[in-house]
């Protein structure tokens, strides 16, 4: 237990239903009263809920790392309670120069200018999902558009055989849709092992015959002085789907609730299409999809006044830090043009979000094309469910809605 004398100790438990049931009060409480505070919790951890706070985290990996340290026990630390998670995830675990040497081999992959090459991709698959259901005039938006799309864009551009694409964004959305004992995450738990088994196959049948992919482009690439191995690829490869899939699909999913509730904005977007590049950064800083990430601190310092000693564990929330009124003016309303719009959801620091520019593209193509072939689009509000566990991702199980039929637009 570190020593909190200084600071305040609260009751707090991110994963529990009282937190769930009101996860923004939560967040607004400890803003407002105790933005750096210890909680019992888990084994006890420090939560940081201001926009400061989690700059000062964030950005000094030197003090608050992500490695997993002191030492690698086989629990990975992104999240409190640590999880089981093997082997060592890249670049998420590993701090500067190791960092480094990884980032150079995804930099090139995700850059603005490889993203934007990859348009023509995310136009087709996002046209392709919305034709199989718009001369229907219903559909899960969730399911058929918001889950596919970003899965099939991201495993596509990995060389991940896409017969298996729908499988693995179910995957990945039922795991943190449905609490653990029910069907749905009993299957999401199966199909992620599928998953695993599928990608270790690719990367054997790309080492026999390389492909225009990711994967065989990293097999000729060089990690720390050796060649990049099949299980480092492994590893990199299942950071790049989980980061790739459903957080888009969450982001996107959130927008679209906001816009069925808000039609006086849907309106707007729809008029001034122009519109949408700041509206982007908005959803984003209103509905990011990882609400949450845990550091280490590798030694004894001081955040905010408060004594943290050399291996506390540290939570910072980016969902409470977005909604900091030092830093945004009116943080409870949606400012379509806000500016300037320094949201922390893709992170903050050497470990800032690599897919950053793929996510935007994604989200806009996304939801450009939604506003303009289904724009009358309405929700079935009682069939909306949020995540059961707000904690650390946040987005909705499903959405069920109806539309205006209309008519396919892939040749």
């Amino acid at each position: 237990m570190s020593d909190a004398s200084r600071c305040p100790e609260v009751d707090f438990d991110h994963h529990s239903p009282e937190f769930n049931a009101d996860a923004d009060g939560a967040w607004r409480r400890l803003r407002e009263t105790s933005p750096v505070a210890w909680s019992e919790h888990h084994g006890g951890f420090w939560v940081v809920a201001d926009y400061e706070g989690n700059h000062e985290v964030l950005k000094h990996h030197e003090v608050f790392t992500s490695e997993r340290w002191p030492v690698d026990d086989g629990w990975g630390t992104s999240f409190i309670p640590k999880s089981v998670q093997g082997g060592i995830t890249l670049p998420l675990e590993v701090d500067p120069p190791d960092h480094i040497a990884v980032r150079q081999l995804l930099n090139p992959l995700l850059s603005p200018a490889a993203s934007e090459a990859m348009r023509p991709r995310v136009t087709h698959w996002t046209t392709k999902h919305i034709d199989a259901v718009i001369e229907a005039g219903e559909c899960d938006l969730l399911y058929d558009i918001t889950s596919p799309v970003p899965a099939h864009i991201t495993l596509e551009w990995l060389g991940y055989p896409l017969e298996h694409a729908e499988t693995t964004s179910s995957a990945f959305h039922d795991m943190l849709g449905y609490a653990p004992g029910t069907e749905g995450f009993d299957r999401g738990f199966e199909n992620i092992g599928k998953t695993f088994e599928i990608l270790v196959d690719t990367i054997a049948a790309r080492r026999a015959e390389p492909r225009d992919d990711v994967i065989s482009s990293l097999m000729t690439q060089e990690l720390f002085g050796e060649p990049v191995d099949d299980d480092t690829i492994l590893n990199m490869c299942i950071v790049l789907v989980g980061g790739g899939v459903d957080t888009t699909t969450s982001l996107t999913s959130s927008a679209l609730v906001h816009l069925d509730r808000d039609r006086e904005l849907r309106r707007r977007l729809v008029a001034e299409p122009e519109l949408l590049g700041p509206a982007t950064e908005e959803f984003l800083r209103m509905y990011p999809p990882l609400a949450t990430i845990a550091r280490t601190a590798r030694q004894d310092t001081e955040l905010r006044g408060c004594p943290v000693s050399a291996g506390d564990r540290v939570l910072v929330s980016r969902h409470s830090a977005n909604f900091d009124a030092g830093q945004f003016e009116n943080p409870d309303e949606f400012v379509a043009d806000r500016f300037p719009n320094r949201h922390v959801s893709f992170g903050l620091g050497v470990h800032r979000c690599v897919g950053s520019h793929l996510a935007r593209l994604m989200f806009r193509e996304m939801l450009t094309q939604i506003l303009e072939r289904m724009p009358d689009y309405e929700i079935d509000q009682s069939a909306l469910a949020p995540y059961p566990d707000r904690g650390f991702a946040q987005g909705w199980v499903r959405l069920p809605a109806r539309f205006t039929p209309g008519s396919g637009g892939l040749a």
